[in-house]
């Protein structure tokens, strides 16, 4: 990294470190893995204060440029995943298969429920109505990464909640055992923070930033064949949009 800080400009110092360091991530000379010098050692480098050192960091990790391991120290983090799969009807599952990423999926629940308002009005059918409820938590290079819920008319795969969903796709097997082929969906995409749940199943701080996808899908019949939600989070992927001009 560059041997001084600029104390001539308006800048404060903590934001030109931070600068720096994602400078030299982007560029190569810190690459994911590796490990940042101790906060003591860049406070002494820069002559600048470890709270001022401490905040450059603590931005940084936050917004998933680096990580902290505790015991261990701060290292850069791996390149994030590329939630782009919502641009196109395709399943994160194999999405990120088709990346080259192995991911693993444990079932935390998998169960008959009654429909209540909400979700008979979503999937158009009555309250009270059977559906299949389904909870996954699926990870990437080891570390949890999406919470999933789907809520699934219990009269279009009754057999559903018998099949094991570990390390497979949902919507293959209920394409290739039901007949149930997703064709189209409305999907709407929000930012949240996490609460207590997704922070100890995800392995994050209460707080921390994530991507709520709500997905309503269609099968080829039109029927409203699952309503899910998946709660991504933040610091380990972006999603990249691609647009066009309006010619109208």
């Amino acid at each position: 990294m560059k041997d001084e800080l600029n104390r001539g400009v308006p800048i404060p110092l903590y934001y030109q470190l931070k600068e720096m360091i994602r400078e030299q991530v982007e560029k190569g000379i810190l690459k994911p893995g590796d490990s940042l010098p101790s906060e003591r050692e860049l406070s002494e480098k820069y002559g600048i204060s470890r709270p001022t050192v401490r905040q450059a960091i603590k931005e940084l990790v936050y917004e998933g440029l680096l990580e902290r391991e505790k015991g261990r120290g701060t290292f850069v983090s791996q390149p994030k995943i590329d939630y782009s799969f919502i641009q196109h009807f395709t399943t994160f599952y194999d999405d990120m298969l088709k990346k080259g990423y192995t991911l693993k999926t444990k079932v935390l629940k998998k169960e008959v429920r009654e429909a209540n308002r909400k979700i008979s009005r979503l999937l158009q059918i009555e309250e009270g109505d059977k559906i299949i409820f389904i909870e996954r938590l699926r990870s990437i290079r080891g570390e949890p990464i999406v919470d999933v819920q789907n809520h699934i008319p219990y009269h279009l795969c009754p057999g559903l909640v018998e099949d094991d969903l570990t390390d497979r796709s949902l919507y293959k097997l209920l394409a290739e055992k039901y007949g149930l082929r997703s064709q189209w969906a409305d999907i709407t995409l929000e930012t949240i923070v996490a609460g207590e749940q997704e922070s100890a199943l995800l392995g994050i701080e209460k707080g921390s930033p994530m991507l709520l996808m709500e997905n309503l899908t269609y099968d080829q019949n039109n029927r409203i064949m699952d309503f899910f939600r998946s709660r991504f989070r933040g610091d380990k992927g972006k999603v990249r949009v691609r647009v066009y001009r309006d010619e109208g």
